[in-house]
């Protein structure tokens, strides 16, 4: 049998953090300094939240997920060293490079780069789209200029639509990186923040926070922005 010795100490962070240890319980609330909200304590941070939301945790493997309940809607969360980030900027999505592989299938001319691999080609310079560039790619966002030894080629870039629908806002906050997104105005999307420690080496299973809700109506979006913004860094006792 192969043991992984990762995972069995992650799973042991997670148990440590949010397990039922009588003498000092992983969840704590308190009263929050404004009136009609509540402060909860989650593993290394605390959010406030209105005083009808109450947390269910759910069960998990290597992460402690749970739910945030109000009436009428909740926020979702996962708590530990796999959390999902939400949603990408335009930068982050450009700089993964996953988009070359079905712009070269789609859109290069391979008679005369038959040797074009998405893996390879380095990206040299990209460009907003212009209306001349609807011959080449109806549609495309960017187009960039990518070279592969010495062979040159364009390739088009199509933004999805999840990440036009989202703002995304990082910055960070007592030392923790925080990562904040909120659809744009008339669009029912996410709203949801992640946090974790700044600058973690990657190889460091560390535990960070992201808690989210989805397709929330305006008035429902309004407190929902107002409790992700309010996540921050638990103070050290």
């Amino acid at each position: 049998m192969i043991i992984n010795v990762k995972k069995i100490w992650t799973l042991l962070i997670v148990i440590g953090l949010f397990g039922c240890h009588k003498s000092r319980p992983a969840l704590k609330t308190t009263s929050s300094n404004r009136p009609g909200w509540k402060t909860i304590a989650m593993g290394k941070y605390l959010i406030d939240v209105p005083n009808e939301f109450n947390l269910k945790l759910e069960r998990g493997i290597d992460s402690q997920p749970g739910l945030l309940k109000g009436k009428g809607f909740y926020l979702a969360f996962d708590y530990g060293p796999y959390c999902d980030t939400l949603v990408m900027t335009t930068q982050e999505f450009i700089r993964k490079g996953w988009w070359k592989d079905e712009a070269i299938i789609r859109f290069l001319n391979h008679k005369q780069h038959p040797n074009a691999d998405f893996r390879t080609a380095e990206v040299v310079n990209i460009r907003p789209s212009v209306k001349q560039d609807s011959s080449f790619a109806p549609g495309c966002d960017f187009i960039a200029s990518c070279n592969q030894g010495n062979d040159k080629f364009k390739l088009p870039v199509f933004i999805p639509q999840e990440i036009k629908d989202h703002i995304v806002i990082i910055d960070t906050i007592q030392h923790y990186y925080r990562r904040m997104v909120h659809p744009r105005k008339g669009v029912k999307g996410t709203i949801g923040v992640y946090m974790r420690k700044e600058n973690v080496s990657p190889d460091t299973l560390y535990n960070g926070i992201v808690i989210a809700g989805e397709k929330l109506n305006n008035k429902q979006q309004a407190i929902a922005m107002e409790i992700v913004a309010s996540l921050r860094p638990r103070p050290k006792i």
